[in-house]
């Protein structure tokens, strides 16, 4: 995991990653678990170290799926970690899992005594931001078919580890949608 993180923030000095991992709890989820329940607060960081994950929300009554994060890979619900504000995201995971999780209010304690793990709250802020900017950028310019073809190209773990229905709804389609975008892209070929 630190090997992960220092490609996200740079090397970190070995006392403040020790000072760091002594605060990481190690957790194990099996599939179709809740690790986070829709409104409840965000008060975890995961460093999920095997496994695969989705976040969903719920809409009208019908679920859908927001991201997906597949091992190695930090994450929580910002908006609501920052806040403190109820999630309007659920996290569950769609494999069985291992994380290392962090409290918000350790981190925050993390922050005061180290400038290096204070780099490592913003960088990891920055790359969700960043990956939340590039997902509303390809919701806004491209069609349905394009939006599978960049899955298919930047992140075929996912269609490979998640269910067809959950990569729908994520990409904003119904499941018969993607079918079909599926058999016209493979034609193509």
């Amino acid at each position: 995991m630190r090997a992960y993180i220092e490609q996200i923030t740079g090397n970190l000095p070995d006392e403040d990653w020790t000072l760091y991992q002594q605060h990481l709890k190690g957790m194990r989820a099996e599939k179709g678990q809740l690790i986070l329940g829709l409104h409840k607060p965000c008060q975890t960081i995961w460093h999920m170290t095997k496994g695969a994950v989705r976040k969903l929300e719920m809409d009208n009554g019908v679920e859908k799926t927001t991201h997906f994060y597949v091992a190695p890979k930090v994450f929580t619900v910002l908006h609501s970690a920052l806040t403190g504000e109820p999630s309007d995201l659920s996290i569950i995971c769609e494999e069985d899992c291992e994380f290392l999780t962090l409290d918000i209010a350790q981190l925050q304690n993390l922050y005061q005594q180290s400038i290096y793990i204070e780099r490592v709250g913003r960088r990891m802020a920055e790359e969700e931001f960043i990956e939340e900017f590039s997902m509303r950028r390809m919701f806004l310019k491209l069609d349905a078919l394009q939006r599978y073809e960049y899955m298919e190209k930047n992140h075929p773990e996912i269609l490979r580890r998640f269910q067809l229905k959950d990569v729908a709804t994520f990409l904003g389609v119904t499941p018969e949608t993607l079918s079909r975008l599926r058999k016209l892209r493979y034609s193509r070929q």
